[in-house]
């Protein structure tokens, strides 16, 4: 016989499948072969049955399939109801399915009556083992204490399927879900008006995960809760206001915090940015609100510093895209303070630089755990020579992604060959952050090989790397013939 562990493990191998069969916009003809395959099996002995059952009804988009089995329910005027008492039994068996829901997706194509909430949770919540819920703006306003139990540790307020309206205050639907899950662990909250917010964030003392969305109104003590939540790990959080956040008696809050995402003005990503632990945090991404001056954005990359820890930083919209009249030392004043953090790993910055063969060579040697680097600005005012790649082959062992602006509108045969690279540098890919087409693609192709010898994937906004990819190929296939003789 099959030990009970291994049949469960069968039955969850067909579980993506069969929650996408929920979705009558997306799934496929796979995805409905599942749920009938995974029926069938759990039909076709009782030892498959519950493992089956479990997964099954393991996620619902909608309260209607409960109904199925209450004979107590009828149709009226299109809307299923239930007219009568319902019978101990079929509340036995209503409980036999509801228990096994652990995730609860509204995407508002329940066909009930609101009034089916409220009989269904009269004596406990209608899926007493829920893990995760998404309830729909109706369930929301009206019904959602029916569904709050203690076992829920991730909701989203409201739902994502259903459109946001700032008009609609869904502050006392947070308060519920605090009062009634405080063991919550992830909360999603979408852009849409939340009163009493501050107060409700308090309640959550579990909280490891928490999405910000932006939102219509502010209260002035909202970082202050926000601090209160010392478990959390990770946190996506968008300041816009006009008016100006307490941050009285903050220092060193979020001790635990790992991965940070924030959108604000210069002054609100500089001041939230001080109270923050700076050992703890590894991922860290920042996106200016507006087009901030050069000079208050240099206040914030320079914060950074204390931050030894991060791994991971995406610096979005520091500065205008195009930037007239660039100044070199303010630009360099922006991206410098960045050096300092020897630990990152994976780099996305969109600002421009004056970039030399020299800078290039600090970059590479100041990054040394570097697994991809993104250089994303749309204008260079100084681009290096293809040849200071050679910098992140020697100081960058780690790299396997690479974007960067090099010079490819080199003529053909106007410049020296590259020497190559005496190791088997791991780059894969690399995008040219130039808008040039390539004049040599031998060259560039040659070049990119010398110094990158795994080098396979190349792109550019120009034309022609087509055919730099191609000679890149090219080489590989010879490398590998080459191989196979020995």
């Amino acid at each position: 016989m099959l030990n009970v562990d291994v049949i469960t493990l069968i039955c969850e191998e067909l579980e993506f499948g069969t929650s996408r069969c929920l979705d009558r916009t997306f799934r496929t003809t796979e995805d409905l072969n599942c749920r009938k395959g995974l029926l069938s099996l759990g039909l076709s002995s009782k030892t498959f049955l519950e493992p089956a059952l479990d997964v099954l009804w393991r996620t619902l988009n909608r309260v209607e399939p409960l109904l199925s089995v209450l004979p107590e329910t009828v149709s009226l005027n299109g809307k299923k109801m239930i007219m009568k008492q319902i019978a101990l039994p079929s509340w036995d068996r209503l409980h036999y399915y509801a228990s096994r829901v652990r995730i609860f997706k509204d995407d508002g194509t329940d066909n009930v009556h609101e009034s089916v909430y409220a009989i269904l949770g009269q004596s406990k919540p209608i899926f007493p083992n829920l893990a995760q819920l998404l309830p729909g703006t109706q369930i929301c306003t009206y019904s959602l204490v029916f569904f709050l139990t203690s076992s829920i540790s991730r909701a989203v307020i409201p739902s994502p399927y259903f459109p946001q309206s700032e008009h609609l205050d869904f502050g006392p639907s947070l308060a519920l879900l605090a009062s009634k899950s405080p063991g919550l662990r992830s909360l999603f909250i979408t852009t849409t008006q939340f009163s009493g917010i501050s107060a409700s964030l308090r309640g959550f003392r579990e909280l490891e995960a928490l999405h910000l969305g932006h939102l219509p109104q502010y209260e002035k003590d909202y970082i202050q809760s926000l601090a209160s939540l010392t478990k959390l790990t990770y946190l996506n959080l968008t300041l816009l206001s006009d008016d100006s956040f307490d941050y009285v008696g903050l220092q060193n809050s979020f001790p635990s915090l790992k991965q940070l995402s924030i959108i604000g003005s210069s002054s609100e990503l500089h001041n939230f940015l001080k109270i923050v632990t700076p050992l703890s945090l590894q991922i860290l991404s920042l996106t200016w609100h507006g087009d901030p001056s050069i000079i208050d954005a240099i206040d914030v990359t320079t914060s950074l510093g204390r931050f030894s820890s991060l791994q991971n930083l995406n610096i979005d919209n520091a500065t205008s895209l195009f930037v007239v009249d660039p100044d070199r030392e303010r630009l360099w004043s922006l991206f410098n303070p960045l050096l300092k953090l020897t630990q990152i790993r994976s780099l996305r910055y969109s600002s421009p630089l004056f970039l030399t063969d020299q800078i290039t060579a600090t970059i590479a040697s100041s990054w040394p755990h570097a697994e991809t680097l993104h250089f994303t600005a749309v204008s260079w005012s100084e681009i290096p020579p293809v040849s200071s790649l050679a910098h992140f082959a020697r100081e960058c062992p780690n790299l396997d992604y690479l974007q960067y602006p090099i010079q490819i509108d080199v003529s053909p045969g106007a410049a020296d060959p590259i020497p190559p690279t005496p190791f088997m540098h791991p780059l894969r890919d690399f995008i040219c952050s130039v808008h040039y087409d390539v004049l040599d693609p031998l060259y560039v192709a040659l070049s990119l090989h010398q110094i990158f010898p795994s080098l396979k994937n190349v792109s550019g906004d120009g034309d022609k790397w087509d055919e730099v990819k191609a000679i890149l190929e090219s080489y590989h296939l010879i490398l590998a013939q080459d191989r196979r003789s020995i």
